[in-house]
């Protein structure tokens, strides 16, 4: 009797243990919870818990990712999964290149336990990525590395009418940051001369040099112009520039010009020393042409009357679209530039083109770095991918980017790339040699 009247005892609280339980089951909340957030260059990760109970019944679990670019930009929301209601965890392999991009889990469920169940959402808490990013309103006209300091880059930046800003690799900031009066006229390179001084000139004649360390102005000089200053180069205190089709020269020392006589007009023009000044004629698809010439003052003693040396004949054979003055860059010691959209080699010792990378690969290209193995880094034309080819122009590498690389730039951890939220397209410098877009951009770093 005693041992009946023990067992009833414990079947009745076993019963009463197991209503409870099933009592607190019907009752706990439905809830996400992310436990895991980790973020990197290319992917995100997330894990969350789902507690549900019994009688809820999950009929969609979705990942939302909300895209934000800066202070004045929109939020972006894109559904980028839909996972099995048992899912708990998501990587994103294509994480936007935005300052914030957030992620949130969210369900549509059914309760049956109500009386008359209808479909209800709910979302997690949302977890932030957050990049620190250098942005510009516009791709700029020209990206320089500095001649000393491998991870300081110069960039002529066209958002704010324009300016000249100092970029630090390493860091990923702007250092320094110079405006520009009559940004309309501005010229669309500068030249860095011995080393830490920089030239810029506006098409109107007025020429600033400016210290490259810090960007404070050392000189503003005006030479005479009549026409439109279309192109110009230094050495010591001389500032030889094209008026139109007339070739001046300008002391800074005196503050006087003078003309030479008549030229063809040139569309760039960069001293590279030992007296050496390239010349670069791309008017059209049918003449382009690339010259040395020596211009000191043994022969041009009175700014009057000048015979410069002519150091190489122009290349006999070079095909359209081979030269073009927006688009040009040198290798570290200058025994090498690459340019135009088929990214033509030109060996600076005969002028002779060496290969085009277009006849590799059939490929544009926007720009190009060689790093100092020689090295080149090219920037296809809309496409996310730079290619890298070896000092023998072997293909050897494509480096998938988040961006439309434009500028790619070479610094002691590696590469960083300028580029644009949407493609770009150039052909030219002959089809309208307009190198002009409206299009956001950024400097891409890969960690």
């Amino acid at each position: 009797m005693e041992y009946f009247k023990k067992y009833t005892t414990f079947i009745l609280l076993s019963l009463l243990i197991l209503g409870c339980s099933a009592d607190e089951e019907s009752h706990k909340p439905l809830e996400i919870t992310i436990t895991n957030f980790k973020t990197s260059y290319s992917e995100v990760k997330l894990d969350w818990e789902l507690q549900r109970p019994k009688g809820v019944i999950i009929d969609d679990l979705i990942i939302y990712r909300i895209e934000k670019n800066g202070e004045s930009g929109f939020y972006l929301e894109k559904l980028v999964a839909n996972l099995p209601s048992n899912e708990t965890s998501f990587v994103d392999n294509d994480v936007p290149y935005k300052d914030e991009v957030s992620y949130s889990v969210r369900i549509s469920y059914r309760d049956e336990r109500e009386k008359d169940p209808i479909r209800k959402e709910m979302k997690s808490e949302e977890k932030k990525f957050i990049r620190e990013i250098v942005k510009f309103n516009e791709p700029p006209y020209q990206v320089q590395k500095d001649p000393l300091q491998p991870n300081i880059f110069h960039i002529l930046n066209r958002q704010n009418n324009a300016s000249l800003v100092r970029y630090n690799g390493l860091k990923n900031t702007i250092e320094h940051r110079t405006k520009f009066e009559d940004a309309f006229f501005i010229n669309h390179k500068f030249h860095i001369i011995n080393n830490n001084e920089i030239y810029i000139a506006n098409t109107k004649g007025k020429v600033l040099k400016i210290n490259a360390d810090d960007y404070k102005t050392l000189g503003t000089y005006f030479p005479l112009v009549t026409d439109n200053m279309n192109a110009f180069f230094v050495s010591e205190n001389r500032i030889y520039y094209q008026d139109d089709e007339q070739w001046c020269i300008y002391d800074s020392s005196t503050g006087k010009s003078a003309r030479s006589g008549y030229v063809n007009s040139a569309n760039y023009i960069e001293y590279i020393g030992d007296n050496k000044t390239l010349f670069l004629y791309c008017e059209s698809e049918q003449y382009s042409a690339m010259y040395f010439l020596g211009y000191t003052r043994e022969n041009c003693p009175d700014f009057t009357s000048c015979s410069p040396v002519n150091y190489y004949q122009t290349p006999s054979s070079v095909k359209p679209n081979s030269i073009d003055a927006n688009i040009f860059s040198w290798n570290a010691d200058k025994s090498k530039c690459i340019s135009s959209i088929n990214g033509v080699v030109f060996d600076v010792n005969t002028l002779k083109p060496e290969i085009r990378l277009y006849d590799i690969t059939g490929k544009r290209y926007f720009q190009y770095a060689y790093d100092a193995d020689n090295n080149i880094y090219a920037a296809l034309q809309g496409e996310k991918r730079i290619h890298k080819f070896n000092s023998h122009y072997k293909l050897v590498e494509v480096i998938d980017t988040k961006l439309y690389p434009l500028f790619p730039m070479i610094t002691t951890e590696g590469l960083k790339v300028l580029g644009s939220y949407e493609p770009v397209s150039y052909w030219s410098y002959g089809y309208g040699n307009n190198f002009s877009f409206n299009v956001r951009c950024a400097i891409e770093t890969f960690k």
